[in-house]
């Protein structure tokens, strides 16, 4: 019971890989993650691998009705992430909730909604929602207990969503920034480089 507890209460929260973690999905990365219990583990790497921007990603998809013009807004001018190997061709927007909710919304702690929802980004497109938001394509799925097994060896250091850290923070310095802020320490702090010149 207490080991269904915990796995219950990793989400919502984020998963920082550890810096001794060379798998190429996921090395560096911070994962969003939405859901976890019993049936496996659901998130999104937010600093992933960029692959072309928000503009060119819809200019090229069935998304947008015919001659419909993408808003001039910095967030579709923004690159478009690898969120994950599982399901690369699935789009996931990552956006701070407000009043009104998108299609298909997810709530991933107070501030933060996902969703995959074809009509939420339709909605986007004609101006309705938030300005800001990342989108990404796939996701990072585990199956019962994986995940709980790869903390408990090491390779992934559960905290709590900080949605500066999703949504604000420099992709290229994210994961830096994210164990500094959850363990008041730099990642090199915990590799066998320490103290080294």
């Amino acid at each position: 019971m207490a080991k269904d507890a915990a796995r219950d209460n990793l989400a919502p929260g984020m998963l920082l890989a550890a810096p001794t973690l060379h798998d190429p999905n996921f090395e560096h990365s911070v994962v969003l993650l939405g859901r976890s219990g019993s049936d496996g583990a659901l998130g999104w790497v937010i600093n992933g691998r960029e692959l072309m921007s928000v503009r060119e990603l819809l200019a090229s998809s069935e998304v947008l009705p015919q001659g419909h013009q993408i808003p001039e807004t910095a967030s579709f001018a923004s690159p478009v992430r690898l969120g994950g190997p599982v399901a690369p061709a699935a789009g996931w927007l990552i956006y701070r909730r407000g009043p009104e909710s998108l299609p298909g919304e997810m709530g991933v702690g107070p501030e933060i909604g996902v969703t995959g929802e074809l009509a939420a980004f339709a909605a986007l497109v004609r101006g309705e929602g938030p300005a800001v938001f990342k989108l990404l394509l796939g996701c990072a799925g585990w199956a019962p207990g994986q995940l709980e097994g790869e903390i408990s060896g090491g390779s992934w250091l559960p905290t709590s969503v900080r949605a500066n850290l999703v949504l604000d923070a420099s992709v290229v310095s994210a994961w830096d920034e994210a164990y500094h802020e959850t363990v008041g320490a730099d990642p090199a702090a915990f590799t066998s480089q320490r103290g080294k010149a």
